[in-house]
C-alpha cells in the first residue's frame, strides 16, 4: 500500500450536542488509515467509545499539521514543486518526502514512527476548548493494537509508540492488548482464499492463520465472541447523507455528503437489532486506503502515469477537462473492495449471534481528493484542513452523527439497492483449490 500511495503522491446533520442519549457507547477499529481514524474518533468524542481497536494504524494526531499549513505557506507552487521534495533512503533506495513537501509528516509517522512526538499539549489544549471530550473519559476505553511485522508501510516500532500514547492519556495499562502478526501491511484472517501474508496489495485481506477480528472484539467486549456464517440477506447499503435525499434516486444520481465521503456504506445487522436497536451494540469497523468501492487500480495507473509524463497532479472532471488524452474522474469504474472487506474481514462473522450491528463507513474518491489524497484514505493527515483532529473536522463531525443515527434507526438509512456481490465475485476472484 505505501509504495504506490507515496509513487502517486510523491511523483506527481446531527451536531454532537444533540446526540440525545448519552447511555449509548459504541466500539470502533480500522485498517491503516481507518486505524489512524478510529483512534483519532475515539480520542475526539471519548465519551461516544468505551473500546477502540487499530490494525496497522498510529496514534492521534501524528501527521499534526503539518500538510495544511504547507500548502498556505506553499500556495503558489501547490501541484507543482513542493509534492516533488524527496530525499533517498536505503539501498536500493526508496524515495520518501522530505521537510517542505506536504507529505513529510505524515510519512515520519509511516517510516519513523520512533522519531514521531506524542500530542499530549496538542491534546491538552483541544480539551480545554472543547474541541475534543474531556479527557477523564480515555481511562476506561478498552484497546487494542495490531501490528504486522513485515509491514513495510506503517513500521511495527508504531505499536509501541502508539502503547505510550495511550498511557500517556490515561488508559489503564490493564485495559490495553498487543499483538504482533507475522504478517505485512493487511487484514490479517483465518481464511484460506485471501492474499498471501506477506502481500500488502488490494484488496488487503490475509490468510494468515490468525483471525484478527475475533481477537479484536472480544477484547473490547471482555466476551468471547460466537461464531455463525454470514447471511448475506443481513448485509444493507446505507445512506450515509443523513438527510436522506438519496433513497428515492438512481445510483447515478446519488451524492456525497461532504467531498471525501461516499453518498453510501454498509450495515450488517440481523432483525432483532433492526427491530429493536438498542438491544444492540453498534461496532463500527473503518477500511484503509484502497479499500473504498471507489478505488480502481488501473485508473490509478493512469493518473500516476499522467503525473510521470505531464507533472500534472490534480485530477479534472469532464466538465474541466481539456486534454482528452488525460484521465477524467467519472472514466474510472467502482470495483467494490469495501463490500470485499464486509464480507472477508471476519467482522461480519460475530454480527449473529453476538447482538452486534457491525458499520462499515465509506470514504469516496472524486476529482477533490487529488493531488493529496486519490486512494480514498480516511484523513489523519490534514488533507481536509487544520481542524481535522478536532469535533469541527469534517470527516470526524460527519462520522460521529452518522454512527449515532445508524444507532438509533438504522432503518431509515437502508436503501432500496441491494450490495453488489456480484461484482465482489468479479473482480476479486476467490483463490482455487
Amino acid at each position: 500500500m505505501k509504495k504506490i500511495f507515496f509513487t502517486i503522491l510523491v511523483t506527481l446533520s446531527f451536531s454532537l450536542s444533540s446526540h440525545s442519549n448519552d447511555q449509548i457507547k459504541y466500539t470502533i477499529s480500522g485498517i491503516s488509515s481507518g486505524g489512524f481514524m478510529a483512534n483519532q474518533m475515539a480520542t475526539i468524542f471519548s465519551s461516544q467509545f468505551s473500546g477502540v481497536g487499530t490494525v496497522a494504524g498510529g496514534f492521534y494526531y501524528c501527521a499534526q499539521d503539518y500538510l495544511p499549513k504547507q500548502i498556505k505557506k506553499d500556495a503558489s507552487t501547490i501541484g507543482t514543486g513542493n509534492l516533488f521534495l524527496f530525499r533517498p533512503i536505503g539501498t536500493p533506495p526508496w524515495f520518501v518526502p522530505q521537510k517542505g513537501n506536504p507529505l513529510y509528516q505524515s510519512s515520519i509517522c509511516m517510516e519513523s514512527p520512533e522519531e514521531a512526538s506524542l500530542p499530549n499539549n496538542y491534546l491538552k489544549a483541544n480539551a480545554e476548548k472543547k474541541l475534543v471530550d474531556p479527557l477523564s473519559h480515555l481511562s476506561d476505553q478498552k484497546v487494542f493494537i495490531y501490528q504486522g511485522q513485515s509491514d513495510s508501510t506503517v513500521k511495527v516500532q508504531m505499536q509501541e509508540r502508539l502503547k505510550s500514547y495511550y498511557l500517556s492519556v490515561g488508559v489503564k495499562e490493564s485495559n490495553i492488548a498487543t499483538l504482533t502478526g507475522k504478517g505485512s501491511h493487511n487484514f490479517p484472517t483465518d481464511r484460506q482464499d485471501g492474499i498471501d501474508c506477506n502481500q500488502s496489495k488490494v484488496p488487503y485481506i490475509a490468510s494468515c492463520d490468525l483471525n484478527l477480528a475475533s481477537i479484536l472484539l472480544a477484547h473490547l467486549f471482555d466476551d468471547k465472541m460466537i461464531r455463525t456464517e454470514i447471511n448475506k440477506s443481513h448485509i444493507y447499503v446505507v445512506d450515509q447523507t443523513t438527510n436522506f435525499l438519496n433513497l428515492s434516486k438512481k445510483e447515478t444520481d446519488w451524492v456525497t455528503p461532504v467531498p471525501s465521503i461516499a453518498p453510501y456504506g454498509y450495515l450488517y445487522a440481523n432483525d432483532k437489532c433492526l427491530a429493536n436497536p438498542k438491544s444492540c451494540h453498534m461496532h463500527v469497523a473503518l477500511h484503509g486506503c484502497k479499500m473504498t468501492d471507489s478505488f480502481n487500480d488501473d485508473f490509478q495507473t493512469q493518473y500516476q502515469n499522467q503525473v510521470l509524463l505531464y507533472k500534472m497532479v490534480s485530477m479534472r472532471s469532464k466538465k474541466t477537462a481539456i486534454f482528452p488524452f488525460l484521465p477524467v474522474i467519472e472514466d474510472k469504474t467502482n470495483n467494490y473492495g469495501l463490500l470485499k472487506f464486509v464480507l472477508d474481514s471476519g467482522y461480519a462473522d460475530y454480527a449473529e449471534e453476538n447482538d452486534l450491528m457491525i458499520l462499515f463507513p465509506q470514504t469516496w474518491i472524486t476529482e477533490n481528493n487529488f493531488p493529496y489524497n486519490p486512494n480514498g484514505c480516511w484523513d489523519w493527515y490534514g488533507w481536509t484542513g487544520e481542524n481535522y483532529a478536532t469535533n469541527t473536522g469534517s470527516e470526524a463531525k460527519w462520522l460521529m452523527d452518522f454512527i449515532h443515527s445508524i444507532a438509533v434507526n438504522p432503518k431509515k438509512h437502508i436503501m432500496q439497492v441491494r450490495p453488489k456481490f456480484n461484482l465482489v465475485e468479479k473482480n476479486f476472484p476467490r483463490k482455487s483449490f
